[in-house]
Formats: C-alpha cells, structure tokens, sequence
C-alpha cells in the first residue's frame, strides 16, 4: 500500500500536478497555503483604476507622448495579458498609441526571454502589439549616482528617457528584499550589472535575510526607485496555481505594502507548534522554471522556527523545465558572485548536520553540483529517494511536503 499527494509541477510548462508516492509506514503531511480564489476581469479594473497612493492611470498619463512598461520575466508566476490589455486600452484612449509603447522584460542578471516565453508571460495579442525588448545588463545604461548606502545606480536609457513609466510585478516572498514586486522589479530587474552586483552582495555575505519582512535591502531598492522614477505601480498576489488573487495599483511603496497584506493571508501556511519533522519535502513550484533558482527551497525554512530535527533531511524538488538555467551574476562558472551555494554561511547556518537532497527529472548530477556540495543527495526517480531516506530513517519517518516556494509560516 501506498500514500499518494498531487503538488503542483512545472510552472509555464504544463502546470500539471506531480504525482508523489509514500510507504503507508511514513507519517506524512501535506502543508499548503491558506491560498485565495481568483478575483475577475472586472475586478482587476476595478483595482487599476483605483489606485493607492496615486491619482489614476488616466490622469498621470495626460499629456504624455510615450510609455514604458516594465514587466517581470518568466522566472515569475503570473501571466501578465490581462492586466496588459487594460494599461494598454487606457494609454491608447489618451492618444498614446502601440508604437509609442514599449514593454521591457526586467530580466535582471536572468536570461532573455524569446517569443515561445513572451507567448507565455505576455500573450500573443500582446506581442502582436507593441515593441518588447529585454532589458540588457551591460549596455544601453546611464548612471544616476549612488543610493544613501552607496549602490551605484545603472539603470536601462530607455526608460528613463521614457515620458511615462509603469511597472507591473509579483509580490511574493524573497529571501533578500521580503517581497518581489514594487521597487524591485526596477533594481534589480533593469539595472545594471555593477548596481546587480553591489545588490546582490547580501547573498555573498549571508547578511541582510528578511522573509516576509522589509528589510534594509529592500529600503535601498526603494531610495533607488526614489531618484529614478516610477509613475505607477501594479503590484499583483498570485494564488497557489499562478492565477491573479489581487491587484493593488498605485504608488510604489503604498500599493506595495497594501499587497503584501493580501499576500501574508494569501500564503500563511499553519504548522502545529510541536512539528518535529525527520524529512522536509520543499517544492520550487512556481518558482521552478530553471534549477538555478534552488536556493528558493529554503525560503519556508529562513522564514520560520526550526521544524526540522537536526539530523533530519531537507530535500528540494523542482521541475527544473529548463534544466540548470542561466544567471550572468551568480550562477556561471567565472560569474562576479558565483560560488557553490554549499560555501555559503546560509546554507552552512540551516543545513549543518542535516542531510540536503535534490529531486528532480530534468538536470543532471554535474548540475546540482555546480550549486551544492559533493554530498548533497540527488536522485532522479522519487521512488529512490524514498529508499535512500529510509536507509537512513527507517520506514517510519516522519514527513511534510511543502508544495510551493512562496509559503510563510502563520
């Protein structure tokens, strides 16, 4: 006999759930998100055109020849077209047409998107539409100065120069800036490499962690949005299967904090104040397009008490869809910041005397270790993960399965 639990699988890649079987003998269970219905049509236009913070989209875009748009890349979860169509009616009802319309990917230090990905993360109708590019780390930059900590700020020329900018992101739970979405999808989405860098050296150093909170980094994100300019924020909650459970619009900081509150009931995850787990199954969904991402699998962990036993397993799975995946900054060989994220005072700090372990179908051996150390325990097939845990726990451990990256505990 067996136990079965469904998790959902490959974000932008079918979507569908994976099936995971367990001895009867495991005491295993299952700990989703409080999650949220998806809200309408009509309710998304009901939150743009009442905005946080801001006077309307209408009356900030009055007068202007030209917008930006910046969009987050598909690295995140939310299919962005029907929120685009409603920016995009309203800019052209002003007289701001498609051809003076730009959408730029905010890419980061993360890989281009191509037309199969903007079918995806954008819709055909969209892409049909208007001019989109990727952002580009290394050229068409200008430098603003330095933040009040003393990041140096490149951002991409083309919006800057733009005469309206819009911005529209995911607020979901990150390690360093406590949330995605607001200043974030600015820095670092369509900085430079050197603000990228100078941003992403709290990973480096271990410092700066704060899951679901505002944190000092995120504080420097924002000063930096501050002096560069956002004219209106679109700021969305996601539900557990990528649909849209909340739309605040608006200013970048109050919009923002107002999603976050959605966002901490959306992804409250109730654990029992006794929890004392042998095995902790984390899944990457939605955030598991590419293995590059794993460190994500320890957002649940760094955001709550310790609920693993501490000679207990922490194992990550993920789809992996586009294998080991691609980040200019900190994932390649020879990368400004790259180094096995077994080295890092993180990973050291949560794993230490636990085991660590890797399921996935779509990498290889040499991938994991490019991120994770030689004894990290990777396997293919479920079933032989199953088996190699009870070689070392016995066929009665006990179990959670965690099913998506973007949980907080309640």
């Amino acid at each position: 006999m067996v136990q079965i639990f469904r998790i959902p699988w490959a974000a932008w890649y079918g979507d569908e759930d994976l099936t995971l079987e367990f001895p009867d003998t495991w005491d295993v269970k299952l700990f989703n998100m409080r999650d949220a219905p998806e809200i309408s049509r009509e309710e998304i236009e009901s939150a743009i055109n009442n905005p946080i913070g801001t006077p309307t989209l209408k009356e900030i875009a009055q007068g202007k020849q030209n917008a930006v748009i910046v969009v987050e890349d598909i690295s995140r979860p939310t299919p962005m077209e029907p929120i685009l169509n409603n920016v995009l009616n309203q800019l052209n009802s002003l007289g701001i047409n498609d051809d003076k319309i730009t959408i730029i990917y905010a890419i980061g230090a993360h890989r281009p998107l191509d037309r199969r990905d903007s079918i995806k993360k954008v819709g055909k109708s969209i892409l049909d539409r208007v001019n989109i590019e990727n952002h580009h780390p290394y050229e068409n930059l200008i430098y603003l100065g330095k933040s009040n900590i003393g990041t140096p700020i490149y951002l991409n020329q083309t919006y800057y120069n733009a005469d309206l900018k819009i911005t529209i992101g995911t607020v979901i739970p990150h390690p360093l800036a406590g949330f995605g979405g607001g200043a974030k999808i600015i820095l670092p989405g369509i900085c430079g490499i050197e603000t990228l860098e100078a941003n992403h050296q709290a990973v480096v150093r271990g410092t700066g962690i704060g899951i679901g909170h505002i944190t000092e980094l995120r504080k420097d994100i924002e000063d930096v949005c501050k002096r560069v300019g956002i004219d209106f924020s679109i700021n969305i909650i996601p539900t557990m299967n990528r649909r849209i459970a909340g739309v605040f619009a608006g200013h970048y900081i109050k919009a923002h904090r107002k999603a976050i509150e959605l966002g901490k009931k959306v992804y409250q995850t109730e654990l029992p104040s006794d929890l004392d787990l042998d095995i902790g199954f984390f899944n990457l969904y939605p955030e598991d397009t590419e293995f590059s991402q794993g460190n994500k699998g320890f957002n649940f962990i760094l955001g709550s008490r310790n609920f693993i036993k501490t000679k207990g397993a922490i194992i990550i799975l993920t789809a992996a869809s586009e294998g080991r995946g691609f980040h200019s900054l900190m994932a390649e060989t020879g990368a400004k910041l790259y180094q096995n994220w077994g080295n890092s005072i993180l990973f050291k700090a949560k794993v230490r005397r636990r085991i660590f372990g890797v399921f996935s179908t779509n990498i290889n051996h040499a991938d994991v270790m490019h991120f994770y150390p030689p004894k990290t325990m990777f396997r293919k097939d479920f079933k032989e993960m199953i088996a190699s845990l009870e070689d070392i726990y016995g066929k009665s451990p006990k179990a959670g399965i965690f099913p998506c990256s973007n949980q907080l505990q309640g």
